[in-house]
């Protein structure tokens, strides 16, 4: 039996709760039928700093069974998202580091879903270690925890006994690895077909939106993201933009990328694929018409440009994420 701890706190995912004890009670109904036992795999205790209940990100209030310092020995702690409320979280989780720190020193092994891996890097026990997050909050916590090394692209990461998941949906992830890592592959499998949860999944790539910065003082930078928003399709030279703005061409290059964090090729590349994905998503426009439509000349060039960036090639893109009619 493993003895499993599921931490709640203040703002906590209640999805990433729920989730969790019903994908390890999943596993228990399985491995019970496997072994004809009434004895679960994981006997799951929930638990809050103070043993207090908390109310949970969408105003659901949940009890726990005991505050943490009652669990003076467990196999697994596993720490919930908390969705877009982790930094306001931390201050009030901070009583909670020594003891995950302590347990984790005796051999417990420490999970974090998406946003809880904050928690884990808080307390200092992520220090040296890869880990992942959810890919929105990657430039937070890299700048937040710069000893963490972070593998955005990551589904799940699993470095000395901890280990972290990407975004909300990537909890089921988590828990097919553990599941995997203290029970069998076997029993993984199955509980990933009877959840109907996608178990091939190892990168985040594919789900991340590039984000552009738009949020700077240089206004002539600004005019040129605005003019690149809208002629993003057109053949372009570094020279002639830098000319139609006023700008030299060594200047123009320094000032884009102090200001937006890219140069302008990355930027125009990137305004590129993610029109791309728009139209893959929304259309069903031929790869060649994609291709021509969002600035490129040859789609082979442009599938291999678009596999070694998102992760997968255009058409299981759409096949992923088009919107299908009812």
């Amino acid at each position: 039996m493993i003895n499993t701890v599921l931490v709640l706190a203040e703002g906590c995912s209640s999805t990433s709760v729920s989730a969790t004890m019903e994908g390890l009670e999943c596993a228990n109904t399985l491995h019970s039928l496997r072994q004809k036992s009434f004895e679960p795999l994981f006997k799951v205790t929930t638990v809050s700093a103070e043993g207090n209940s908390v109310n949970c990100s969408g105003g659901l209030s949940i009890s726990p069974h005991k505050k943490a310092q009652d669990i003076k020995s467990a196999d697994l702690i596993i720490i919930p998202g908390y969705l877009f409320q982790i930094l306001p979280a931390l201050p009030n989780l901070s009583p909670l580091f020594p003891w995950l720190i302590e347990a984790h020193q005796k051999g417990t092994t420490l999970a974090a879903m998406c946003t809880g891996a904050f928690v884990l890097a808080e307390a200092g026990l992520l220090n040296n270690k890869i880990a992942t997050t959810h890919w929105y909050f990657a430039e937070n916590f890299s700048h937040r925890y710069p000893s963490v090394n972070l593998q955005i692209n990551s589904i799940v990461t699993d470095d000395q006994n901890i280990l972290c998941s990407g975004g909300a949906s990537a909890g089921n992830d988590l828990l097919l690895h553990i599941i995997r890592k203290f029970a069998s592959a076997e029993l993984a499998s199955e509980c990933s077909k009877k959840l109907l949860i996608d178990s091939s999944r190892n990168e985040q790539r594919p789900y991340i939106n590039q984000q552009f910065v738009r949020r700077h003082k240089d206004l002539q930078i600004y005019k040129v993201q605005n003019w690149l928003g809208e002629h993003y399709q057109q053949p372009l030279s570094l020279e002639t933009l830098a000319a139609q703005f006023g700008f030299g061409t060594r200047n123009f290059i320094r000032r884009f990328k102090e200001a937006t964090q890219q140069t302008p090729v990355q930027y125009l590349q990137a305004l590129r694929l993610e029109k791309a994905k728009f139209l893959l998503e929304s259309t069903k426009q031929t790869i060649e018409t994609i291709t021509y439509d969002v600035g490129y000349e040859d789609s082979n060039s442009f599938s291999r440009l678009f596999k070694d960036r998102v992760g997968i090639p255009p058409s299981a893109y759409r096949k992923k994420f088009q919107v299908q009619a009812p």
